[in-house]
């Protein structure tokens, strides 16, 4: 069953890896690295701001560095139990995609997908009846996932699962925020 599962896993990041091309590889380089969104963050709490006291951020503040830092905890936990190898770093793969960047650490799941969803989550939660705009964060979590397969740095499943599991603790997290907040 999971060798079933690893063909199609292969089959469509060979798919999705093959629009890459060197022309917009600086602009994917770019998409993919979490401190060229941080003046995105700070538009995020700029948002939050207008809705919320002082107090209330400092809360939401909290709460959001705590939920990070869970995500990211789990995430090296998980990837260093799995210990599935990065498509990029396969050498039975070698050659099959495109490859640009060669990071070190493990495949399963995408750290890059759990924290997007979860901020994207977290942030929409927080903000969606206030800025309907707030939607956009979707937008870039996709983008930031996507850079991801385009550099056959993580495999489908491992963005899916990142995903499912980013948008469950930002659930829980967005629960304890507004229970705190009130």
């Amino acid at each position: 069953m999971l060798e079933f599962l690893q063909e199609y896993d292969v089959l469509i990041l060979d798919f999705l890896n093959g629009f890459g091309a060197s022309t917009v590889d600086p602009f994917w380089l770019f998409i993919t690295k979490i401190y060229v969104w941080i003046p995105f963050f700070v538009v995020l709490l700029f948002f939050a701001l207008k809705k919320y006291s002082k107090k209330q951020i400092l809360i939401i503040l909290v709460i959001g560095i705590m939920m990070l830092g869970f995500v990211l905890g789990l995430t090296e936990i998980v990837k260093n139990v799995i210990v599935r190898i990065r498509p990029c770093n396969n050498v039975s793969l070698n050659g099959v995609f495109r490859e640009v960047i060669h990071p070190v650490n493990f495949s399963f799941y995408s750290g890059h997908a759990a924290t997007s969803v979860a901020i994207a989550t977290y942030f929409i939660a927080l903000l969606r009846k206030q800025f309907k705009t707030i939607y956009i964060l979707i937008i870039w979590a996709l983008l930031f996932m996507f850079s991801r397969l385009y550099f056959a740095a993580h495999y489908p499943s491992d963005i899916v699962t990142g995903a499912i599991i980013g948008f469950v603790i930002a659930k829980l997290f967005v629960y304890l925020v507004k229970k705190r907040i009130k």
